[in-house]
């Protein structure tokens, strides 16, 4: 009986000596698997996450596309510097407040970081993001300026038409006398180049706008001129590249049939390639894809008349007046090659148009339409301030009001 005993007791050893030798074996299997089932459970639980984050940002974004507003509620006023203002251009973060006597550079909020002076006496402005020209039209003066204050001071004998600055900081300036027009060119730091175009008002036509491509080296520029009785509007591309030097007074491109009893009132270079030219027929859309041989691409009459236009980035808007009984002003945005954008009828008085960062603004005095470039009219109505420039500021509905002596912090409610 004994024996039995002792038999059994060590069987019973054996067995359990085995069950944990195996239990051992199978505990990093085990442990794998619990891994594994905590990863994957922890993939799943982002996955989700993500794709929620993902849908509120969606269905916010349409919501706030989509949604409009009647009523605004001021947030803070900025207080300005007394002092003349003309206006106010987009220059790097901030702004440049401009006047008769000089320019002001001020912060989003509107604090002042520096200021240049200077006289004029019909300050106007071109301005491409990084630089921001101001020239006396009729005077003979020319500043340029970075978010970092003045680069260069430019000063004519005769006296000047019109300016415009390339994203390289090149300078182009239009003056005329009595007999003539001559188009210089000024670098960045504003030398005079060895680049002239002079053009005789009794054969060529009297320069009604000039355009430089990007990078400084196109120059698009149009005239009207009469042949006999008649009233005649003309388009000249030149090209200051080496493509251009074996041509003469180095014009590479030259339109006058389409424009005939036309007044071409603006051109504008959307990039290095593609251009347009603005009529009081239409519109009328090039292509420099050959740079010595300009196409005209696309041709779009005008139904009614042309009220206002402005550029952003690869971007025309055009509002045309309306007729129809509901509405007085049509409203389109065009690619850089002439295709429809957006169509927008609308009802409002306005005299400035500003298109930027996917909204439109259209302003008189007190007055405001904003609009985003899905043609939804966020607000219309007055916002208690005489306006010079509209700014989108912060996620929601947030604007920034640039106006006379202060600046304005807003949200649409």
């Amino acid at each position: 009986m004994i024996e039995d005993k002792e038999i059994k007791k060590r069987e019973l050893k054996d067995r359990i000596i085995v069950t944990a030798d195996l239990d051992e074996k199978d505990a990093p299997r085990s442990r794998r698997r619990q891994n594994v089932n905590f990863f994957a459970e922890r993939g799943r639980f982002i996955l989700l996450l993500l794709a929620l984050i993902t849908a509120f940002t969606v269905i916010f974004t349409l919501i706030n596309r989509y949604k409009s507003y009647d009523k605004f509620k001021l947030k803070w006023i900025h207080e300005l510097s007394e002092g003349s203002l003309v206006g106010y251009e987009k220059l790097g973060n901030g702004f440049l407040k401009y006047s008769k006597d000089g320019a002001l550079y001020l912060k989003p909020g509107g604090k002042e970081v520096w200021i240049e002076s200077y006289e004029m006496s019909n300050p106007k402005t071109d301005n491409n993001g990084k630089y921001v020209i101001i020239f006396d039209v009729g005077g003979n003066d020319l500043e340029s300026y970075t978010k970092d204050g003045r680069v260069a001071a430019i000063g004519t004998d005769l006296p000047i038409l019109k300016a415009v600055v390339s994203k390289t900081g090149i300078i182009t300036i239009l003056v005329e006398d009595s007999n003539s027009t001559y188009i210089f060119f000024y670098n960045k730091d504003g030398e005079q180049l060895n680049i002239s175009i002079k053009s005789k008002l009794a054969g060529d036509g009297f320069p009604t706008d000039i355009a430089l491509s990007p990078d400084g080296t196109a120059l698009m520029a149009t005239f009207q001129y009469l042949k006999g009785s008649s009233m005649m509007g003309r388009v000249v591309f030149y090209d200051f590249s080496e493509i251009g030097q074996n041509m003469p007074n180095r014009v590479v491109g030259g339109f006058d049939e389409e424009f005939v009893s036309s007044m071409v009132a603006r051109v504008r270079y959307f990039d290095k390639i593609n251009s347009v030219a603005i009529a009081s027929d239409g519109l009328y859309f090039f292509s420099s894809k050959n740079v010595a041989s300009p196409k005209l691409i696309k041709t779009i009459k005008a139904e009614e008349d042309i009220e206002a236009v402005d550029f952003e980035g690869n971007k025309l808007c055009v509002v045309y007046k309306n007729t129809s009984e509901k509405f007085n002003h049509t409203l389109y945005i065009y690619s850089k090659e002439g295709d429809v954008i957006l169509k927008k009828e609308f009802l409002g008085d306005f005299s400035n148009l500003d298109m930027q960062k996917g909204y439109i603004y259209l302003t008189k005095d007190d007055k405001a339409i904003i609009m985003n470039t899905a043609g939804v009219i966020k607000y219309s109505g007055s916002l208690d301030s005489n306006i010079h420039k509209i700014v989108k500021r912060g996620l929601l509905s947030g604007f920034t009001i640039l106006g006379d002596n202060d600046f304005r912090g807003i949200v649409l409610k």
